[in-house]
């Protein structure tokens, strides 16, 4: 495996992140969590697009995840198991 060069400042900041944001993980895990944040960001910013370009499909995609929604709910509802 080879390492990663990072100047001392960003290495400063990568571990200040994870003191500060992650609770005290390692540096490998705040870059793992920050990746993840970024592409989310990423995900959330293609979702935005899609709903400014195409209006009609971004409609079409919110019918169809209800749906989807739907299907994912409880038949019943355990907390109201009354005798």
């Amino acid at each position: 495996m080879t390492a990663m060069r990072v100047s001392p400042e960003t290495r400063e900041q990568v571990l200040r992140v994870a003191a500060e944001d992650f609770g005290g993980v390692t540096a490998d895990e705040a870059v793992k969590r920050l990746l993840e944040e970024h592409w989310r960001a990423k995900a959330v910013a293609a979702m935005d697009h899609y709903r400014a370009v195409d209006p009609d499909g971004w409609a079409e995609f919110l019918v169809e995840s209800e749906g989807w929604h739907r299907a994912d709910a409880p038949v019943g509802d355990p907390w109201d198991e009354r005798e």
